[in-house]
């Protein structure tokens, strides 16, 4: 069996699964499985026996809603491939804005410290490591096994970026731009969310509390009061650009929200005087 007659005959099963364009996910499966490119797929590749028993438990795996990131054991993100497994949320497009947020202020702040706070698999830290020469790079988690991941992906580029394991900013007396993509969904709000993510993807990375912006504002406080950076950057969820944008005005800072390529006001910017 070639590789399009094996994903044809995979899509009904996992779209009776409940999976989101099957169709898709089907054909990144049999790649995933017989490791070759999508030249490759089209052109009738041939699956080996190894390829297809890859394939079975690739299928078992995705049935059971494990995110195909997982099951491939990587994500592109800024151009560049990660590591990612479960102890890591997995990289999402909307974050590379804080990726060209850091780099925009790199242009104004030479020879600083630069800090991605929660780094997880450390994508952000790598991205702007991979681009910058003059700026020292810091990851900070709280998650051992989270650095773990972002260590083996600062060597996979060979990336300069000091790992360091802390809550938010206390391992730090200084940084110049700051970059967080905290945890931002209301403790509430996690059962909703799809099995994917809610069943897949580490709950400490996704729990932002009550409200869900528990750890902004704490990271908010610690910039105001102790770490004044020029630039703090934070991704934020659906409908929470202005209450954040808020906190920070009562903190002293001016803001500016950031909207990403779906219109939604991604991103929250604070500056102090």
């Amino acid at each position: 069996m070639n590789a399009r007659e094996a994903a044809t005959e995979l899509v009904p099963r996992l779209a009776l699964a409940g999976i989101p364009d099957a169709g898709f996910e089907a054909e990144f499966l049999v790649r995933i499985a017989a490791k070759i490119s999508r030249n490759d797929y089209f052109g009738g590749h041939k699956l080996s026996s190894i390829a297809s028993v890859r394939l079975e438990d690739a299928v078992i795996r995705r049935v059971r809603r494990e995110p195909s990131a997982y099951i491939a054991g990587e994500r592109e993100f800024y151009g560049l491939a990660f590591e990612v497994t479960p102890d890591v949320l997995l990289p999402r497009p909307e974050t590379e804005l804080l990726v060209e947020l850091g780099l925009r202020e790199c242009q104004r702040v030479t020879g600083g410290v630069i800090v991605d706070v929660g780094t997880g698999s450390g994508a952000i830290a790598v991205a702007l490591a991979e681009t910058i020469e003059t700026e020292i790079v810091v990851g900070i988690d709280v998650s051992e096994p989270a650095l773990t991941v972002a260590q083996r992906n600062a060597r996979r580029h060979a990336a300069r970026v000091r790992f360091i394991r802390g809550d938010l900013l206390t391992p730090l007396g200084r940084a110049d731009i700051v970059l967080a993509n905290l945890p931002y969904i209301p403790t509430s709000g996690i059962a909703s969310l799809q099995p994917e993510v809610r069943d897949w993807e580490p709950r400490l990375a996704l729990d932002g509390g009550e409200t869900g912006l528990h750890l902004i504002r704490r990271l908010i406080d610690d910039c105001t009061a102790r770490i004044r950076p020029k630039l703090l950057a934070m991704e934020v969820g659906l409908g929470q650009a202005a209450a954040v944008a808020e906190y920070c005005g009562q903190n002293g800072a001016f803001t500016e929200t950031v909207r990403d390529l779906a219109g939604i006001e991604r991103v929250v910017c604070a500056r102090w005087a």
